[in-house]
């Protein structure tokens, strides 16, 4: 059976909710990852398996399902959350798309959600339409019975954060993509420009220009991004280590002359000389990525370089100024400390 919806789609859907500030999130705090699946919950995940399960598709079969397919319950609202680690998921009375991010323009994700659904109802009544004359409960069952067997790797009902998930995602072949120009690329493929074309929501050459400038938003937001990075980094967090510094060398150097010695501090000095290099060294990293990015017309490319070497010096930068915020004098350093923001009234 041809693949349907979010299942042949998912990259598409992703593609919906790319943006630099979306990668951040996606994830992590209570948003989705990137891989695009469906929580259907308890209830729903039982009628679908007993439904998938069926040996022969009969008057007989179809009576004997005990979930409610002939005759559907009430289903009580639900005000839970559920799986808030779910993309896509099922909460009682609704089906949540969780993945948009807080600034982005949700009309466009929901452009996208919606013509995977006519897409899917498109396919379901062409396999429908070739069964004209056969009973329409038993064809209908026997249609839902290869939907639910063909989509059944887009099912997911555990933690979408947990690392076992993303290996086993891969194993199924969903896509993942972790950055937005990675995302991007979506667009450009043959059966996404037909789909598109066909549902005639964007041409071929309205998709080009489209990614073309959400290339260049990306790009500018990650200038932006890295180069208030650098500029903290060389007038913030590298002058404070260097008065933590001098403040340490002054008392190693008044406790010699007075003949004491004092390891700890040696090790001190060590640590926080360390710090000032790795900081310096990623600034320099960053800095350096501006100049090569400038050389650099083709904006895939230039994309790609921020979204791989950018935010690895990024997370580097990060991870040395967190251990220098740690151990550098309040005295001395020049913002508000994680724990007094927590602590603050």
């Amino acid at each position: 059976m041809p693949r349907l919806g979010v299942d042949k789609f998912g990259g598409l859907l992703r593609a919906g909710v790319a943006d630099a500030g979306n990668d951040h999130r996606l994830g992590a705090n209570e948003a989705p990852p990137a891989i695009m699946s469906i929580y259907l919950g308890e209830y729903l995940s039982n009628l679908v398996d007993e439904i998938s399960g069926l040996a022969k598709v009969n008057e007989q079969s179809v009576a004997q399902i005990s979930m409610g397919v002939r005759n559907l319950p009430r289903i009580a609202k639900d005000v839970s959350d559920r799986n808030r680690t779910s993309p896509i998921a099922f909460t009682g009375n609704k089906f949540e798309f969780r993945a948009v991010g807080s600034s982005q323009n949700p009309s466009e994700a929901l452009t996208t959600l919606n013509l995977l659904v006519a897409y899917g109802y498109y396919m379901i009544e062409l396999r429908l339409a070739k069964r004209i004359g056969e009973d329409i409960k038993e064809s209908a069952i026997s249609v839902l019975k290869d939907v639910f067997n063909a989509t059944r790797r887009i099912r997911f009902e555990g933690n979408g954060y947990s690392s076992d998930w993303h290996r086993e995602a891969k194993q199924r072949g969903l896509p993942n993509a972790r950055n937005t120009p990675e995302a991007l690329e979506t667009y450009l493929q043959k059966d996404v420009i037909e789909l598109l074309e066909k549902a005639k929501v964007l041409s071929a050459r309205e998709l080009t220009a489209k990614v073309e400038i959400k290339l260049e938003n990306y790009i500018k937001t990650k200038e932006i991004e890295y180069k208030t990075a650098v500029n903290l980094a060389r007038t913030q967090f590298i002058p404070a280590l260097t008065k933590q510094i001098g403040s340490l060398a002054i008392a190693a150097a008044a406790l010699k002359t007075a003949g004491i010695t004092f390891s700890v501090l040696s090790a001190e000095l060590k640590r926080f000389n360390e710090l000032f290099n790795e900081i310096k060294d990623s600034a320099d990293v960053l800095e350096n990525l501006f100049h090569r990015a400038e050389k650099t017309s083709d904006p895939h490319k230039r994309a790609r370089l921020f979204a791989s070497e950018g935010e690895k010096a990024l997370a580097s930068l990060r991870f040395s100024v967190d251990a220098a915020e740690g151990i550098v004098s309040a005295e001395f350093w020049p913002m508000a400390k994680y724990q007094e923001l927590l602590t603050i009234l």
